[in-house]
């Protein structure tokens, strides 16, 4: 009776290590399948780079399917230029962290994304080119990619670990950025960095400047780049010299004779300079 017993739970450990070996190569397979479908470049994290940590199957997403992710955001992503996306849930240093990681079309793209969601700036840190944190939140901008870790209960050890993995990502992302110093002269590219938001299109300027909804409710195919302060300032770039003077004959407005509190400069080729009174 005692061999039989014996053997038996000698097969069932066998059983229960199978089982454990074959969910280790499945979840293997499933994260460098997940992993395949990302472009050369991509800043992936694994536990080679947080060791100690755990990671889910990535998300990934492409063009529209960011719908399936996203359904009421999406839009205002693709309307400033998003490539792919990748989601991947981490337990580090006993947290819960989502980490999202967007590959827009370019530089300006992605400051453009994080100018119009950062939230409740309570800190900038050194971790990358352009941040914001809060308690839940950090977000990251930094060459073509905009980065946001969130978690869950809002405590230093969160924001530890979060800058963290921030650090991480942002290592691999490269060194491309926007340049802000033709954008408005006179001002300080740290303050375009950290009180400015640049749009391309409606949801751009509903989500970071809505006040400016009007006022840009007639005018297509522009990136503007706007300062909230005392006065409101802004460098708005067009297609084409075409498409800027079509902009001031919207406004009934001349170069050389603009309206009373409206100051207009023409600072580069179709880069347009509006400061307009509060």
């Amino acid at each position: 009776m005692q061999v039989f017993t014996s053997s038996i739970v000698i097969k069932i450990v066998s059983n229960s290590m199978a089982r454990k070996i074959l969910i280790y190569l499945i979840l293997i397979f499933t994260l460098n399948s997940s992993y395949s479908q990302l472009p050369d470049g991509f800043p992936v994290i694994t536990d080679k780079d947080l060791p100690g940590a755990k990671f889910s199957a990535p998300r990934i997403f492409n063009g529209t399917s960011l719908f399936g992710y996203i359904d009421g955001g999406a839009e205002l992503y693709l309307e400033y230029g998003f490539s792919q996306a990748a989601v991947t849930e981490i337990e580090f240093m006993g947290g819960n962290y989502k980490t999202e990681i967007y590959r827009m079309n370019g530089p300006e793209e992605a400051f453009g994304i994080f100018s119009v969601s950062k939230y409740r700036c309570a800190g900038i840190l050194p971790v990358s080119y352009i941040t914001c944190q809060n308690k839940y939140q950090l977000q990251i901008c930094r060459g073509s990619y905009y980065i946001s870790i969130i978690n869950r209960t809002g405590t230093r050890n969160d924001s530890i670990a979060s800058i963290k993995i921030g650090e991480v990502i942002a290592g691999k992302t490269g060194d491309e950025s926007m340049d802000f110093s033709l954008w408005i002269p006179g001002v300080s590219i740290t303050e375009l960095k950290q009180h400015s938001i640049l749009a391309k299109g409606r949801l751009g300027i509903v989500n970071g400047a809505p006040d400016l909804e009007d006022f840009f409710s007639d005018t297509r195919n522009y990136t503007a780049l706007i300062v909230n302060g005392k006065s409101k300032h802004m460098a708005v770039r067009f297609e084409s010299d075409e498409s800027l003077e079509k902009f001031l004959g919207s406004k009934k407005w001349r170069i050389d004779s603009p309206p009373a509190g409206v100051r207009l400069k023409k600072t580069g080729d179709f880069l347009l300079n509006i400061e307009m009174d509060n």
